[in-house]
C-alpha cells in the first residue's frame, strides 16, 4: 500500500460503513459526515476510500500551527498507520519553538492508539542548530514513546558518579532487543534525561551525507522506550517524500502488540499539512 499523499479520486459515501467509538472529548474519531467539510483534504479522502477509521488526538499548539496525532485503522481492527500532523503554520515561526532535548512537546494519544500499538505518547523536540554526531542541520525529533508521559519525566540527568544511573543508561544485556546494525555510544554519549539513550544506525558516518532524515531507537533502563524518526526542516518544507522500511530486532517488550516496520514522510499539498507516521505493522 502506498503511503504517499496524492490526488484521491472522487469517493462515494455510499456504502462506506463507519464504526463509531465513544470518544472522549478530546479525542476524535473522523467519520463520514466530517467528510462533507473535509472535501479538500486529500489525505483523509484516500483514507476513507481506503475504508479506514482515523482517531485523532486532541490538537495542541506548536509555534503559529497545530500539532497533532492520529492512527488509521482497518475494518478489521488492526492498525495500519500511526503519526503526526503539523500544519503549515508551525513552519512560519520556527524560533517561536522551544529548543533541544529536554524541552518538550507531548502530543497524547487517542485511547485506540495505546490500545492497538505499543505506543503512550509522542514527544517532539526542535533542534535549530542540529547536534551530533553528524546531524548538524536544523531538524525535528519525533519521538514515538513505549513509556508512560510520567515515566519519562523520571528518567534523570546522566551521572558518571551513580553508577544505578549509568546503569540504566548503557547497560544493555539482551541484545536481540536491538536490532543487529544498531549502536550506542559509551558512557553519556547519546544520554539524555527525559529520554533515555539513543542508538543510531552503524554506518552514520558515512549513510547520512547530506543528513535529510534518519531512524533512531532509544532504551532507558534495559527496555526499548521509543522509536524516532529524525527530519530536517529543509526536508519536511520540500516536495521530497519517503517511505521504507527500518531496521528491527529480533525480541520485542510486549509480545502480542502490534509493531511498526516502516517511517514515512509525506505532505498535503493543498492544506500544507505535513505527516510523519509509522506503518506496516506486524503483530509480535
Amino acid at each position: 500500500m502506498k503511503l504517499f499523499l496524492k490526488q484521491s479520486k472522487v469517493v462515494s459515501l455510499l456504502g462506506l460503513i463507519f464504526v463509531v467509538l465513544a470518544c472522549s472529548p478530546s479525542e476524535e474519531l473522523t467519520t463520514s459526515n466530517e467528510l462533507l467539510n473535509e472535501e479538500q483534504n486529500v489525505s483523509f479522502n484516500k483514507k476513507v476510500a481506503e475504508k479506514l477509521n482515523v482517531f485523532k488526538g486532541p490538537e495542541v499548539q506548536y509555534s503559529k500551527g497545530k500539532a497533532r496525532s492520529w492512527i488509521s485503522v482497518n475494518n478489521e481492527g488492526f492498525p495500519v498507520e500511526i503519526g503526526i500532523e503539523l500544519t503549515s503554520g508551525v513552519f512560519s515561526n520556527l524560533t517561536a519553538l522551544e529548543t533541544g532535548h529536554e524541552l518538550t512537546t507531548v502530543l497524547p494519544l487517542h485511547y485506540k492508539a495505546k490500545e492497538l500499538t505499543p505506543f503512550e505518547h509522542i514527544g517532539l523536540n526542535f533542534q535549530p542548530d542540529g547536534h551530533g554526531p553528524v546531524f548538524w542541520s536544523e531538524h525535528f525529533d519525533f519521538h514515538f514513546y513505549t513509556i508512560t508521559n510520567e515515566e519519562r519525566l523520571a528518567i534523570p540527568p546522566y551521572d558518571a558518579n551513580d553508577q544505578s544511573i549509568v546503569d540504566a543508561y548503557n547497560a544493555f544485556p539482551d541484545m536481540t532487543k536491538m536490532p543487529s546494525d544498531y549502536f550506542k555510544f559509551p558512557f553519556a554519549g547519546g544520554a539524555y534525561p527525559k529520554m533515555g539513550k539513543h542508538w543510531v544506525p552503524q554506518d552514520w558516518q558515512t549513510g547520512y551525507d547530506p543528513f535529510t532524515h534518519v531512524m533512531i531507537l532509544g532504551s532507558y533502563n534495559q527496555k526499548n522506550n521509543f522509536i524516532e524518526p529524525m527530519v530536517t526542516v529543509d526536508y519536511l518544507l520540500s516536495d521530497s517524500e519517503f517511505s521504507g522500511a527500518y531496521s528491527q530486532p529480533t525480541t520485542f517488550e510486549e509480545a502480542g502488540n502490534n509493531y511498526p516496520t516502516a517511517y514515512n514522510i509525506y505532505h498535503d499539498s493543498e492544506t500544507g499539512s505535513v505527516y510523519i507516521s509509522l506503518s506496516n505493522f506486524i503483530k509480535r
